[in-house]
């Protein structure tokens, strides 16, 4: 085999295994980026505003809605309701019931999050 024949060999070859190479390397930052996270939470809540450590969920009758608890500023836990205002502990951001900012330096919504209602299970399923 001469040096031209090797190279057409090689080149093609090697081109090939970068190019798996590179999807595997990639696709496991791919999909742990982009895989959802689903929670379960038995459906008995009360009627108002529930504080979870992830999630907060606000009830009103058959109505839902579930926001992370992350404040859109830096992320801090949002573990404070007085009079339907949500207030971050670590920089006073407010937000009202629908999770616009009223108050900064948050200047983003809280993220409300999807979900669906397991009526066999009695109960939420929560995609974040």
């Amino acid at each position: 085999m001469n040096r031209k024949q090797f190279l057409k060999i090689f080149f093609p070859s090697f081109g090939v295994i970068l190019i798996y190479l590179w999807d595997r390397l990639t696709k496991n930052i791919f999909d742990s980026n982009f895989r959802e996270k689903q929670t379960a939470l038995t459906n008995d809540f009360p009627n108002g505003i529930t504080l979870q450590k992830d999630f907060i969920i606000i009830k009103n009758k058959d109505k839902l809605k579930i926001f992370s608890s992350r404040c859109s500023h830096l992320g801090c836990r949002i573990n404070n309701v007085n009079k339907n205002i949500f207030t971050c502990p670590c920089h006073g951001s407010q937000f009202d019931l629908n999770g616009i900012p009223i108050k900064g330096p948050a200047a983003k919504s809280l993220t409300e999050l999807k979900f669906k209602m397991d009526s066999k299970q009695n109960q939420i399923i929560i995609f974040s």
